[in-house]
């Protein structure tokens, strides 16, 4: 099969995985008002972990071999995303307005970049430092905003959605390092979580089952904002002969999610989120775009 034709499958599968996440961060807040974050957790990985199970048996992912290195990576991995990442997420959703966890999440790119200079060597050049004060900006303007106004927002909820941005730059990293099939490493990462969350939601909280809503809201989360999108999106970036064919569609994700998060939740989204969501995302690609190799 030609390169043009790949490419136009990985845009496709791209903009599949765009609209899905842009529809996720209603879903957390329809699950979080019958579930508390734990429960919800609890009950949207072991799904997962069931779907992708699933979808390995299918391509026969377990045919790769797990290594004692695999094994301890994906015990990292797991225990950061999605047991860790999921868990102060789901508490920033508890705490926030949607529209103000999943802006201040959107941060992740830009950690992520400080993250591969420390841990991967990656050379980034002094202009990347524009590109994160503004998206830094951008966090200002969303936090201030959003405490000036009349939503219900609180101060641990802000630093819990920006907090979550290091975990899942973290995740990154150590899937990085892996260098594995990545559909086998997400089935571990989610099997170490499995494994870990059980035990957590019983001696904590205990195990409550949902409403109609919550259950919908959980089955939604499970597949479309981990199992089957996270398949989705991997395909798509092996398909592509350059992520930068697809990696620019995800930016598209936060500003359609604002749309669902005012029709579905009836949450008026205020000015302060759209210039601040506006400023994060133009210092992520001014960031992306210092740091592309250029041609000689």
């Amino acid at each position: 099969m030609n390169t043009k034709s790949n490419d136009k499958k990985a845009i496709i599968l791209a903009l599949i995985a765009t609209f899905f996440w842009s529809t996720v961060a209603s879903a957390f807040e329809f699950g979080l008002k019958s579930l508390s974050p734990i429960q919800f957790l609890a009950w949207v990985i072991i799904i997962a972990w069931v779907v992708l199970t699933g979808i390995g048996i299918f391509k026969k992912t377990y045919r790769h071999t797990i290594t004692l290195k695999l094994i301890l990576y994906s015990v990292i991995g797991g225990l950061l995303n999605p047991f860790l990442y999921y868990l102060v997420l789901f508490n920033a959703y508890d705490q926030l307005p949607a529209q103000i966890a999943q802006s201040l999440n959107y941060t992740w790119p830009i950690v992520l970049v400080i993250f591969s200079a420390i841990f991967l060597k990656q050379h980034f050049k002094p202009l990347v430092f524009i590109g994160m004060l503004v998206s830094l900006g951008g966090v200002i303007v969303i936090s201030y905003g959003s405490l000036q106004s009349s939503l219900d927002v609180t101060m641990t909820g802000i630093i819990l959605a920006t907090g979550s941005s290091l975990i899942w730059a973290s995740f990154w990293i150590i899937n990085k390092l892996s260098n594995s099939d990545p559909i086998l490493q997400i089935w571990l990462n989610f099997t170490t979580a499995l494994i870990l969350i059980i035990p957590y939601t019983l001696l904590t909280e205990g195990f409550k089952l949902p409403d109609t809503t919550g259950w919908l809201a959980i089955g939604y989360a499970a597949l479309f904002e981990m199992a089957l999108t996270f398949v989705i999106w991997l395909t798509a970036m092996k398909l592509a002969s350059s992520t930068d064919k697809i990696s620019h569609y995800i930016y598209i994700s936060p500003f359609l999610s604002l749309i669902f998060i005012n029709l579905l939740l009836k949450e008026p989204i205020l000015t302060t989120t759209i210039i601040g969501l506006a400023l994060i995302i133009t210092g992520i690609l001014w960031t992306e775009y210092i740091n592309k190799p250029r041609k000689q």
